[in-house]
C-alpha cells in the first residue's frame, strides 16, 4: 500500500513536470487576456515567503475563499492575537482582495515536491489550513512528513468532485487519509470526505462560513444611477454568470422587452463581450463601466465592488453558472438582501445551501425550458421568498466559531 502511494505520486509528479509548458501558457493566455500579471516565476515557486517561524499558513485559490480565508483569520486572531497568519491564493483576485487586508499573502506555487521543503523550513507553520477543497498531494505529503497538521476549513465535496477524485483514486486516496481534520460544511460533505479516505474521528460537520458574512456594502451613488435606469420597471438580475447564461438570457430578453435585465459576469473584463453578444441580438445594451443610458433593455454590470448596489436594486435574482453545468455561484449574498431567488439544474457547488434555501421557500429550480415560467412565479410572491432567503440565512449561521475552536485545539497540541 505505501510503495504504490508512493508509485503514485512519483507519477503524478512526473505528469505535473511535463505539463508545465502547458500551465505557463495557460495562465499567459488567461492572465494577459485579464489584465492581470501572470506571476509565472511566482507559480514556479522561484519566490519564498519570508521568515515566519510558527506560523498559521491559510490556503484559499480564488476570490471566494480569499474571503472565507480572512474570516477564519480574523476570527482565530480575535481568539489569539500571538498568531501569526500567512494566507496564500493562486488567482489574481484572490491575491487582489488578500493584499488589501492586515495579513502576509504570496502566490500559490504550482505543487512540485522540490518546493515544499524550502517552505516548510521557512515558515515552519503550526497548521495548514485549506479553504474548501485546495488540497494537492506533494503539500499534504510534505506537511505529513513534516508532522504539519493538514486542516480542511469550511470543506464542500459535491458527488461530482467525488467521481473527479474516485477517478484518479491512485494519487487521491492517499492525500485524503493524511488529512488531520475535516471541518466539513454539512452532512452530504462529510460523508463523501469519509469515502475519499478521511478518518471518521476527524471529520466535524460545521456549516459553512458563507454563511456568516455581512449584507455586501451598497454605493449609493451607483444606486441612484440603477434606479434612474430601472424606471418603474422590473428588473432581473443574473448575478455572476458564465458565457452560457448569458446567451440563454439574450433569448429570454427578446421575449421580454417590456423587462429590465441586469447581467452581472463573473469576471467583469467579459463586459464588453456580453455587449457584443447583445448587439447580435439586436438588443440595446449597455455597460456601467462605459455609462448608463435611459434606452438599454440590458444593463451589464462589469465593475468590481458594486454587487451591493446591483443586488438592491433587482426584483429576483438568478444564479449565474447554474444553466451551464458550472455548478453555480454563491446565492448567499442576495439571500442575505432577501431578495428572491432561481437557480437551474446545476448547483453541485453550493448544493446542501441550495437545498436548504429551496425548502425554505426562498429558492425555485427550473430548466432553460421553464424560465419565463419561473421568474412570473417568483415576481408572483417575491416579498415572502426574500424574507425566507434571509431568515434561512440567519438560523444558519455560527459555522466560523465552530471551525475557530476546531483548529485552536489541533494547535495547541502542537
Amino acid at each position: 500500500m505505501l510503495a504504490s502511494s508512493i508509485m503514485g505520486r512519483h507519477l503524478y509528479s512526473l505528469l505535473l513536470l511535463l505539463c508545465t509548458p502547458l500551465l505557463i501558457a495557460h495562465v499567459v493566455r488567461k492572465y494577459r487576456r485579464e489584465n492581470q500579471d501572470p506571476m509565472v516565476s511566482h507559480r514556479l515557486g522561484l519566490h519564498v515567503p519570508d521568515q515566519m517561524d510558527g506560523c498559521v499558513w491559510i490556503h484559499a485559490c480564488s476570490l471566494g475563499e480569499a474571503k472565507v480565508g480572512l474570516e477564519l483569520a480574523r476570527a482565530l486572531i480575535q481568539h489569539d492575537a500571538s498568531l501569526r497568519i500567512l494566507i496564500t491564493a493562486t488567482t489574481p483576485a484572490g491575491l487582489g482582495v488578500l493584499a488589501k487586508s492586515e495579513f502576509t499573502c504570496h502566490v500559490f506555487p504550482w505543487d512540485f515536491s522540490w518546493i515544499w521543503s524550502r517552505w516548510l523550513s521557512k515558515l515552519r507553520p503550526k497548521a495548514l489550513i485549506v479553504i474548501e477543497t485546495e488540497l494537492w498531494p506533494n503539500l499534504v505529503d510534505a506537511c505529513h512528513k513534516a508532522s504539519i497538521p493538514v486542516i480542511l476549513a469550511n470543506g464542500r465535496l459535491s458527488e461530482q468532485s467525488v467521481r473527479g477524485y474516485e477517478r484518479f483514486g491512485w494519487i487521491a486516496r492517499p492525500m485524503w487519509s493524511k488529512v488531520s481534520r475535516a471541518l466539513m460544511q454539512f452532512d452530504g460533505d462529510a460523508h463523501n470526505a469519509h469515502s475519499l479516505g478521511v478518518p471518521a474521528h476527524a471529520i466535524s460537520e460545521v456549516g459553512s462560513i458563507k454563511l456568516d458574512q455581512s449584507a455586501p456594502q451598497i454605493s449609493k451613488d451607483r444606486v441612484n444611477q440603477i434606479s434612474d435606469w430601472k424606471h418603474d420597471k422590473v428588473l432581473v438580475c443574473l448575478m455572476s454568470s458564465h458565457a452560457e447564461d448569458d446567451a440563454l438570457f439574450m433569448v429570454w430578453a427578446q421575449q421580454h422587452p417590456e423587462l429590465r435585465l441586469l447581467i452581472v459576469p463573473r469576471h467583469p473584463i467579459r463586459g464588453s463581450e456580453i455587449k457584443v453578444l447583445a448587439d447580435e441580438h439586436a438588443i440595446e445594451a449597455c455597460q456601467v463601466s462605459t455609462g448608463i443610458h435611459d434606452g438599454a433593455q440590458i444593463l451589464i454590470g462589469d465593475t468590481l465592488g458594486d454587487m451591493g448596489a446591483y443586488l438592491s436594486q433587482s426584483d429576483v435574482v438568478v444564479i449565474g453558472g447554474s444553466f451551464s453545468g458550472k455548478g453555480g455561484q454563491n446565492p448567499i449574498e442576495p439571500a442575505l438582501m432577501s431578495k428572491p431567488l432561481i437557480a437551474g439544474p446545476s448547483m453541485h457547488n453550493f448544493q446542501a445551501i441550495s437545498v436548504g434555501l429551496e425548502t425554505a421557500g426562498a429558492l425555485v429550480r427550473t430548466d432553460a425550458e421553464h424560465l419565463s415560467q419561473a421568474i412570473d412565479e417568483v415576481l408572483a410572491r417575491a416579498d415572502a421568498m426574500g424574507q425566507a432567503a434571509n431568515a434561512w440565512v440567519e438560523a444558519n449561521r455560527g459555522s466560523t466559531e465552530l471551525q475557530v475552536q476546531a483548529i485552536l485545539a489541533v494547535i495547541a497540541v502542537r
